[in-house]
């Protein structure tokens, strides 16, 4: 090996090396936003991570400091039962049935508070907004009810074997609480009307 094939193979190596270190200095320097940025690595590929959409629902929950339940917004014994028990069957399927009771709370909030018959017709989506819109519903609500609307399309549509019965009882908890606070502003929205009062 002459000097030139040396100085050749010295070169190669220190190439070969370069973009391994740069990888470890960049990592290295930009280490705090990686680790904010990693939880976001949980997201597969085209689906929803059912599991990361619930913890971020029940942050927005905890900002909301939704009520606990009384005891009028307390599933009956006989509810909870079904719940439970479809839950067992079907954790998708119990996710399914507590959303279609959101959906019902949330439309009858909104037709109280006199939202116009075309938004009422609208997807739930389109309903939060326009209850956003309105300013009906704050932006932590609006949030908390596209999470929960997010995890309901993974329940109905390919992930329902992924769906564990932990995640459906999470779901119920969240939705639970959020129904009884809806019901709650309903009750108010209607005690406004009957007097006459702006329900803003």
């Amino acid at each position: 090996m002459d000097w030139l094939q040396f100085i050749s193979s010295i070169v190669q190596s220190i190439v070969s090396l370069a973009w391994p270190a740069a990888f470890v200095t960049a990592v290295w320097l930009f280490r705090e936003k990686l680790t904010s940025l990693l939880p976001l690595l949980r997201f597969k590929y085209k689906d929803l991570d059912v599991s990361f959409r619930l913890d971020q629902a029940e942050k927005e929950a905890s900002q909301l400091k939704l009520l606990p339940p009384n005891e009028e917004s307390r599933p009956t014994p006989e509810e909870a039962d079904k719940f439970q028990e479809l839950v067992t069957i079907s954790p998708a399927s119990a996710i399914i049935e507590r959303y279609r009771e959101l959906e019902d709370a949330l439309k009858g909030f909104a037709s109280t508070v006199g939202l116009p018959a075309e938004d009422m017709r609208q997807t739930m989506l389109g309903l939060t907004r326009q209850l956003r819109r309105h300013e009906l519903i704050d932006q932590a609500t609006s949030a908390l009810l596209d999470d929960l609307r997010s995890v309901r399309n993974a329940a109905a549509h390919g992930q329902r074997d992924e769906i564990t019965a932990r995640d459906a009882i999470r779901f119920g908890e969240l939705a639970g609480r959020l129904i009884a606070q809806i019901n709650l502003a309903t009750d108010a929205a209607a005690i406004k009307v009957t007097h006459n009062l702006p329900t803003h």
